[in-house]
């Protein structure tokens, strides 16, 4: 079960350095900080709202033996930070280079709505993979999602097929989608070996196959 820190935890020492400079720089110039920095930590006061301009933010909250849960992967567009009370309900770390924009606190009602509405579909879309998909299932919807916020149309590919930069390593990817670092890699090379993706590269992929890809995810192909 998730849980935010205990009250007293919350309490113990100041905010991290770089999360302090991230947040002085993010106010002052929307400046592009470096890949793992801690923009605020789950149990402190609560942070500011921002809007992802580049690159991707991870959300997680963690146990008290150091078992994570990263809860989202936001990318451009997005907001990171939004939230009720006076404490953050989770921590963010950027996962590559990332361009924040400060959101005022108070959002018109459309924004509001729709970006609760937003991150409560996402809840239960991870809800549903977490509890009942398969290890290739919760990787293909994993890889569709984040096609979906950081892909192109591939270059020299077939038509359909889009590539994108991949943030999160496998070690993110399992703490995202409740697999061990080893199941994940396994499900890239069975993905890739049945020809529904490819990758060069540990952190670009090319998604050949999204409809067929869709339907392992949905639970309608299984994956030799």
């Amino acid at each position: 079960m998730l849980t935010m820190l205990a009250e007293g935890e919350a309490r113990k020492g100041p905010p991290l350095p770089a999360m302090m400079g991230a947040e002085r720089k993010s106010r002052a110039e929307n400046a592009l900080l470096p890949p793992r920095t801690t923009l605020f930590l789950e149990g402190f006061s609560r942070s500011p709202q921002y809007r992802v301009l580049e690159g991707c933010v991870a959300t997680s909250q963690t146990l008290t033996d150091g078992r994570r849960q990263i809860i989202d992967l936001v990318g451009p567009g997005r907001l990171v930070g939004l939230g009720f009370g006076d404490r953050n309900r989770y921590s963010a770390e950027t996962l590559g280079l990332t361009r924040l924009e400060p959101v005022a606190e108070t959002l018109s009602p459309g924004d509001l709505e729709a970006s609760l509405g937003e991150m409560l579909a996402r809840s239960q879309a991870l809800a549903m993979l977490l509890g009942r998909k398969t290890a290739p299932e919760r990787v293909a919807s994993a890889l569709l999602d984040l096609a979906g916020q950081f892909g192109r149309p591939a270059r020299q590919q077939k038509r359909g097929a889009v590539t994108f930069h991949l943030f999160p390593t496998r070690t993110d990817l399992a703490d995202w989608l409740g697999l061990t670092v080893e199941t994940v890699s396994r499900c890239f090379t069975r993905l890739k070996k049945a020809g529904l993706i490819d990758f060069q590269h540990s952190d670009r992929v090319t998604l050949l196959e999204p409809l067929h890809l869709a339907r392992v995810a949905a639970g309608d192909r299984p994956l030799s």
